[in-house]
């Protein structure tokens, strides 16, 4: 009896309000602007957190922030040149369709975002022999999310999702691949 109470307890969802989530997860620069001559290494650890607010049970807008892992620049030899530092800010509408009364839902996320990128320089002359200068870059793009939910409570979630920051050469298109929790404010 317990079991069943928790399992119905867990399947009832709030149709709307504020939420915030968080994520953490991998990440990977698709596309980027380095020398030829060098190599780079852009998978690590990433998160990002996020506000919205959830108008009904089938859609939402959010505002959120996602931090990159460094991305490693090195020459052929693997010797490292420099590193370049990338965030987002974005903001998403958020498509959701709740499967049934399980607890679960799916859910799609478009918007515009801007990317920041810092390329910094830890060795001058390996930069120097391959063509890689410091600098900042910026970029706005549009946002894609994909993912999943299942709320334990009717306010408390845990969300995989992907989700990418689309920019361009300079300051790259970037994936985040994360898990995370979600709370909803009644």
């Amino acid at each position: 009896m317990f079991f069943f109470s928790i399992s119905t307890f867990a399947s009832m969802s709030i149709p709307y309000g504020w939420y915030v989530e968080g994520n953490l997860g991998s990440t990977r620069q698709i596309q980027d602007n380095y020398p030829v001559d060098s190599n780079s290494s852009s998978s690590g650890l990433g998160g990002s957190i996020a506000a919205g607010y959830k108008f009904m049970p089938y859609f939402g807008m959010e505002l959120g922030y996602t931090r990159y892992a460094n991305t490693t620049i090195d020459d052929q030899n693997s010797t490292k040149a420099g590193s370049n530092r990338q965030y987002s800010y974005g903001l998403a509408g958020k498509g959701i369709i709740p499967v049934g009364t399980s607890g679960f839902e799916l859910f799609g996320k478009f918007g515009v975002q801007r990317i920041y990128s810092s390329i910094s320089i830890t060795n001058a002359t390996v930069a120097s022999n391959i063509g890689l200068n410091s600098g900042q870059h910026s970029a706005t793009g549009y946002y894609l999310g994909a993912g999943g939910e299942y709320y334990f409570s009717p306010e408390f979630a845990v969300v995989g999702q992907w989700a990418r920051a689309n920019g361009n050469k300079a300051a790259g298109t970037m994936d985040l691949y994360s898990v995370g929790a979600s709370y909803l404010f009644g």
